[in-house]
């Protein structure tokens, strides 16, 4: 199979207009139709349709490009750290990670680096941990830092660099319960405000109602774990949330803790790597002083 075929195909597919694909990567929109139509012709399907403003996917073509952006992403990755890495001071970091993991460990270690690598570039995605191990999975990412409860699956390598807490906070609406110690069965009296399901922190939570044979369904859903402070804050509920996550409102005063007669278990921020996939330089010397770091402590 020609390669020059994949990657036309690739910005046919990011661009969704042959038009643009072909100037994007000096070439004529004939030549690319004829790369497109041979590429079509060898895996004998149809990969795009035609629409007004440009092409849209088949369901072949579609499954086709996940395949080869993930692909593409690590070709480009690679000629990127060539070019621009032969050690570990210049470069470029691809990090994926969930918001509890950024705010929890991640912007500490990572002030700690740029100091010691300044001209190091760092690439930053932020999502579920589901997301970013996924993104870990294709190569897209070369560091992946999630939260527990999190499932890996096989073949990653993760390593438990700190752990963390987690607190019930209420905003100044619910200023009765300052200083009142509440038990899990009290908290279905209030309304309650958590992440959607599927998230780790609310399997988190569910599972600890499980246990007490609780169950409690948030009557605000939040899509990430940074939209709960300001939601609590401003009165929709309470909620669990990251200890240090909360701190900046604690600090201003817009929420506060809410006392509770048990104590919630611990979690863990995990570093996670692939080994199926090659790290740049300057991506294991940042593995390598957290670890080192985390083992001094």
């Amino acid at each position: 199979m020609n390669y020059e075929y994949y990657r036309i195909f690739y910005y046919v597919g990011k661009h969704k207009n042959i038009t643009k694909a072909a100037a994007e990567i000096y070439s004529s929109q004939p030549a690319v139709t004829r790369s497109i139509q041979n590429l079509e012709r060898e895996l004998g399907c149809r990969l795009f349709t035609r629409n007004k403003s440009g092409v849209e996917f088949t369901y072949e073509g579609k499954t086709l490009y996940d395949y080869v952006s993930a692909a593409y992403s690590q070709l480009l990755k690679g000629e990127n750290e060539v070019r621009r890495a032969i050690d570990a001071e210049t470069g470029t970091i691809y990090i994926g990670a969930s918001v509890t993991s950024l705010h929890e460990f991640l912007f500490e270690y990572l002030n700690a680096f740029r100091k010691r690598h300044p001209r190091v570039k760092l690439k930053i995605s932020t999502g579920s941990n589901n997301g970013t191990i996924e993104r870990l999975k294709s190569g897209m990412v070369d560091l992946a830092f999630v939260s527990t409860p999190c499932n890996l699956g096989r073949g990653l390598h993760p390593v438990s660099v700190r752990e963390f807490g987690d607190i019930l906070i209420a905003g100044n609406g619910f200023a009765e319960l300052k200083g009142k110690k509440l038990s899990l069965k009290d908290l279905a009296s209030y309304p309650f405000v958590g992440l959607r399901q599927g998230m780790q922190l609310r399997q988190f939570t569910d599972d600890i109602f499980a246990q007490n044979k609780l169950v409690i369904s948030p009557d605000i859903e939040a899509d990430g774990a940074d939209l709960l402070v300001p939601m609590i804050s401003q009165n929709f509920g309470i909620g669990f949330v990251p200890e240090a996550m909360a701190a900046p409102a604690a600090e201003r005063g817009d929420v506060f803790e809410v006392p509770l007669d048990f104590e919630l278990p611990k979690r863990h921020i995990c570093m996670v790597t692939d080994p199926r996939h090659p790290q740049t330089n300057a991506s294991r010397e940042l593995a390598r002083m957290i670890t080192e770091s985390v083992a001094h402590k």
